[in-house]
């Protein structure tokens, strides 16, 4: 009986979708803050789920503008989850503060957002999912329509293909009347190397970008699981060497990486390969 009143307590707290702390294995996770959500938009595929979590001091509601789904208020650090099985645009807002809207877009061909730079004229295997039957034929298309590629839906509903772009340039996947969203590729010819050290608890990163880009701005990243991913933690201008150092203290074993950014310190350009940072 205890336990039956304990599950009813969680469900209304956090959500008649799932209650679960644990993250979806496809999909995308949204932050909900004191006065908006993380995200105006995302881009799903059919049969994702969406997951939201409240990184407020506020409750909050995530509520279909149709009413077709809502959750129930969302205290502070809980969760809510949605599945979206049919393609289309669903709007949302928080019944709390109304003025709160955002909305879930959902395809049947999504491309995977890259994790890495492209090299000018080099070959770079572009990842994408369908909601779509194995062998269905799948065009990917620069911005301006032209067609660079083509591949097929695998069994499991990915697809893979290779593509040479000289300059940044934007995808998308298209099969018959289902078309993806456009993904950006950037065409980087730098390169960022990174390296730790770990004496204690104390970490030291040291970076280097070649070609050099005296002052250019890397940030430290790391992987945290309450950020749902990579967050900054340290911000450094390159020397005239191009290198950049980052110290920092760890409370448990994380991964860690660098990234080239515009000046704004935001708009990612190229990112070294993932440390992994243990305390001793």
């Amino acid at each position: 009986m205890r336990y039956a009143l304990l599950a009813a307590l969680l469900a209304s707290l956090f959500g008649a979708s799932t209650a679960s702390a644990k993250m979806p294995m496809e999909g995308a996770n949204v932050s909900i803050l004191a006065a908006a959500y993380g995200s105006s938009k995302v881009d799903v595929l059919q049969g994702d789920t969406v997951t939201w979590r409240n990184d407020s001091v506020r409750a909050h509601t995530v509520s279909a503008t149709d009413g077709s789904w809502a959750s129930q208020r969302i205290v502070m650090s809980g969760v809510f989850s949605h599945r979206f099985a049919a393609a289309g645009v669903s709007a949302y807002y928080c019944q709390v503060h109304p003025f709160m809207r955002a909305e879930v877009d959902v395809h049947r061909l999504l491309i995977d957002a890259p994790h890495d730079a492209a090299a000018p004229g080099q070959p770079y295997a572009l990842m994408g999912r369908a909601a779509l039957a194995a062998g269905s034929p799948v065009t990917i298309e620069a911005a301006d329509g032209s067609r660079v590629a083509t591949t097929t839906v695998g069994a499991g509903g990915a697809f893979h293909a290779t593509v040479s772009p000289r300059t940044t340039t934007s995808f998308r996947a298209v099969s018959g009347a289902e078309a993806s969203p456009l993904v950006q590729l950037l065409v980087m010819d730098r390169k960022v190397a990174a390296s730790s050290r770990v004496h204690g608890r104390r970490a030291v990163v040291k970076t280097r970008v070649l070609p050099a880009s005296h002052g250019a701005t890397v940030v430290l990243q790391m992987h945290l699981k309450e950020r749902f991913g990579w967050w900054p933690v340290r911000t450094a201008k390159l020397d005239a060497h191009s290198r950049a150092r980052f110290a920092i203290k760890l409370r448990h074993s994380v991964r860690a990486r660098v990234v080239l950014t515009t000046g704004d310190g935001v708009t990612p350009l190229v990112h070294s390969s993932v440390l992994r940072l243990k305390p001793h």
